[in-house]
């Protein structure tokens, strides 16, 4: 019944099999061990001791191993492999049991399962405290970034170098600028230069831990240019290590609070500098405030009438009326206006006009009165004084009418001599401008001579005769020997002036001196044969007469002297190459229109270098001179002489024939010798000229063509001898 199976003998062959089998079913069994093991372990990657979890898994490998070489063994004996295996895992568990008893006090120490129930517990009202943390932190986030956003104030988060890292709808507002604009810039660049360094320190002071946080007020520069004034509060948030993380800022708008205390310093100022009293009293009527000027308009410092009734600045017995009279309007009207009466602290009197009105408090009911006060005490005198002066000013009114008449005329003839040309026009215009400015009186201009030493009179006017004589000496006049107007009369003490015919003065007499310039030019001589016509007025009216007058004839000499020195050589006297040039073309205008001839002699000193060589350029110029006023004895009114350069002299005569320019020229030529010049005492000798004439338009059409021709005789006659006079050649026809 036994029979052999692989390595075994002597077996039942159905009991074999049941061993095989088995062998493979604890196999299979031993196989799901370490699955569930591996399963376990990767789903729970937190547990402990994960090593033993491998090493159980590894002798289950090995368990599973044995027993299918024992299957095995049925049909091979591989005795060696299985006694292997046996081994190794002998070797395993052995090995295990070492690892195992290390690790027990590790194990010992793991909780049990109610520790573990009361942990998981504890955990759990953990995690909940945590969730419920979590909620709060989240909430209180959420609360801060609604009240960020949306606070009526600016608030933002600024980085340490101070950038704007999140800003709220207010503060943009406030700084005009959008978010993303303002996210683009920094703190510095918006606020105004003169608050930086006073930002700066206080920004050191909250880094270096001298300070929590700081308030101040500051500017910021608006987007559109103008100054934000606002109220700035800065804290630091740090992180776990104090670490600084960035400011948490807030900004309070309040420029218009800024405005207000602007407006509320300037109404104390003026308050304060008002030249009005102000006076604040309570509706009792004592008195809460004043300024200086009601210091100064009442007597009264500020200290001495706080609390007192304002009664104390009236009479006894006009306080009560009057106090009573101003809160009755004020009940009424919220007005009272009107003077009053005051006595000062040293008792003297005076009148202000005074304006009370009531102060109310923010529920509309009034609460005290402010009353300002001008002192008009002076204006009331000044308004008797001139109510005392208000006929003596109807009477100067018609003085000031008869002063304005005067006045226009004044400037009339002021107009009038500022358009004569001449003096003499001058002259014949002022007789007629006087005498509507002294109606009742006559008189005369006197003017004084070149010569300085007489006074002659150059127009009059009036109908009486005049008292004076019309020509006398300086001396004769007391005006111009003093310098300043002399008035005489009648009466026996009065000092009369010697030109004044006695015989013929009655009445009054005035002579005003012309001065100009600081130099007396003549006198105004006035006559009335009544008394009481040269008032003080007219007298004043009389020297403003004088002056005008002789302002304009000092300008109407000067503008002559400057008129002569323009067209006049000033060495010769003649006439200068200007004046020469623009003669020359008149006269052959007229010419041509007239059908006459103009002549020209162009002239020249022989020998006139040597002789300035000889005696010298001073004697030169005394020839020269002498030569200039020689041709002007010789030369008719209508001719033109001119110097036309160095020592050639040229005249123009119009409406000359080529006969009489040749006989004119010759008798200059003889007669120039005759001259007498000395110089130094000593004669120079006789001179002689050289002369070349042409003749318009024999010998040209313009001026310069005949001056040319003239000159070219003139070279002529040097050349064949000088002392001689040479006729140009002709070079057009004559019509």
């Amino acid at each position: 019944m036994y029979q052999e199976c692989g390595h075994y003998y002597l077996c039942q062959l159905k009991l074999a099999w049941l061993d095989a089998t088995s062998n493979s079913a604890i196999a299979f069994a031993y196989n799901l061990i370490p699955i569930i093991v591996v399963y376990s372990a990767r789903k729970r990657q937190d547990l402990p001791f994960q090593w033993i979890y491998r090493l159980i898994t590894t002798l289950a490998v090995i368990g599973i191993t044995i027993y299918l070489i024992e299957a095995w063994m049925f049909w091979r004996s591989q005795y060696w492999l299985l006694g292997l295996f046996k081994a190794i895992t002998a070797f395993g568990l052995l090995c295990a049991m070492i690892l195992l008893v290390r690790s027990l006090p590790k194990v010992l120490t793991i909780p049990n399962l109610t520790e573990l129930k009361q942990a998981n517990h504890q955990l759990e009202l953990e995690i909940k405290e945590r969730h419920f943390a979590e909620e709060a932190l989240r909430e209180s986030k959420e609360r801060f970034h609604n009240a960020f956003d949306h606070a009526a104030i600016g608030m933002a988060l600024v980085g340490l170098n101070g950038s704007w890292l999140q800003v709220n709808h207010s503060l943009c507002e406030i700084v005009g600028y959008s978010e993303a604009e303002l996210l683009s810039k920094t703190c510095q660049e918006i606020t105004h230069p003169d608050d930086l360094d006073t930002d700066f320190e206080y920004v050191r002071q909250l880094l270096t831990g001298e300070i929590r946080c700081y308030h101040m007020e500051k500017r910021y520069i608006h987007k559109l240019g103008h100054v934000v004034w606002i109220m700035l509060s800065v804290s630091l948030v740090c992180d776990i290590h104090g670490q600084p993380l960035y400011f948490i800022t807030q900004i309070q708008d309040i420029t218009e609070r800024k405005r207000v205390e602007q407006t509320l310093q300037q109404q104390a100022y003026i308050f304060e500098n008002i030249s009005d009293g102000v006076i604040v009293t309570d509706l009792s009527g004592r008195v809460i405030d004043w300024n200086r000027a009601a210091e100064k308009m009442f007597g009264y410092s500020k200290a001495e009438v706080l609390g007192k009734n304002l009664g104390i600045l009236h009479k006894p017995e006009e306080s009560a009326v009057l106090t009573q009279k101003i809160i009755d309007e004020l009940h009424t009207a919220n007005r009272w206006a009107g003077e009053i009466n005051f006595v000062r602290k040293d008792g003297t009197e005076g009148v202000c006009e005074t304006v009370f009105v009531p102060l109310y408090n923010e529920h509309g009911q009034p609460t005290a009165t402010i009353g300002v006060n001008r002192n008009i005490t002076e204006r009331k005198q000044a308004e008797a004084a001139l109510q005392q002066a208000n006929e003596q000013l109807t009477s100067w009114v018609q003085q000031l009418e008869q002063r304005n008449h005067e006045i226009a005329l004044l400037s009339q003839m002021s107009d009038i001599l500022q358009a004569c040309l001449t003096v003499e026009e001058a002259y014949k215009v002022i007789a007629q401008l006087i005498q509507p400015l002294f109606p009742e009186t006559s008189g005369g201009v006197f003017i004084i001579s070149s010569s300085k030493h007489l006074i002659e009179a150059v127009t009059t006017w009036g109908d009486s005769t005049l008292a004076s004589k019309k020509v006398f000496s300086p001396k004769n006049c007391w005006a111009l020997r003093r310098g300043r107007s002399h008035f005489s009369t009648t009466d026996d003490h009065s000092l009369h002036c010697s030109h004044i015919e006695e015989d013929l003065f009655g009445g009054e007499a005035l002579c005003v001196p012309m001065m100009a310039q600081g130099e007396a030019l003549g006198m105004l001589h006035f006559h009335s044969p009544q008394t009481g016509q040269l008032t003080a007025a007219k007298q004043q009216l009389a020297s403003a007469v004088a002056e005008r007058i002789a302002l304009a004839l000092a300008n109407l000499r000067l503008t002559e002297a400057l008129q002569q020195q323009s067209i006049r050589d000033p060495l010769t006297g003649l006439f200068n190459r200007r004046y020469l040039e623009e003669s020359l073309e008149r006269e052959i205008s007229r010419a041509e229109r007239s059908h006459k001839r103009v002549g020209i002699i162009m002239m020249d000193v022989d020998h006139f270098k040597s002789f300035n060589d000889r005696f010298g350029h001073e004697a030169g110029d005394i020839v020269l001179r002498e030569l200039g006023g020689f041709l002007r004895k010789q030369i008719r009114k209508a001719d033109i002489a001119c110097r036309y350069g160095g020592e050639e002299i040229m005249l123009i005569l119009p409406e000359t024939s080529l006969d009489v320019c040749q006989e004119r020229a010759e008798r200059i030529r003889q007669t120039v010798k005759h001259l007498d010049i000395q110089y130094q005492r000593q004669k120079l000798g006789c001179i002689s000229l050289s002369l070349g004439i042409a003749m318009y338009p024999e010998h040209g059409l313009t001026g310069t063509a005949v001056i040319e021709a003239a000159d070219a005789a003139l070279y002529i006659a040097k050349k064949t001898g000088r002392d001689r006079v040479v006729m140009a050649q002709s070079q057009v026809s004559v019509y």
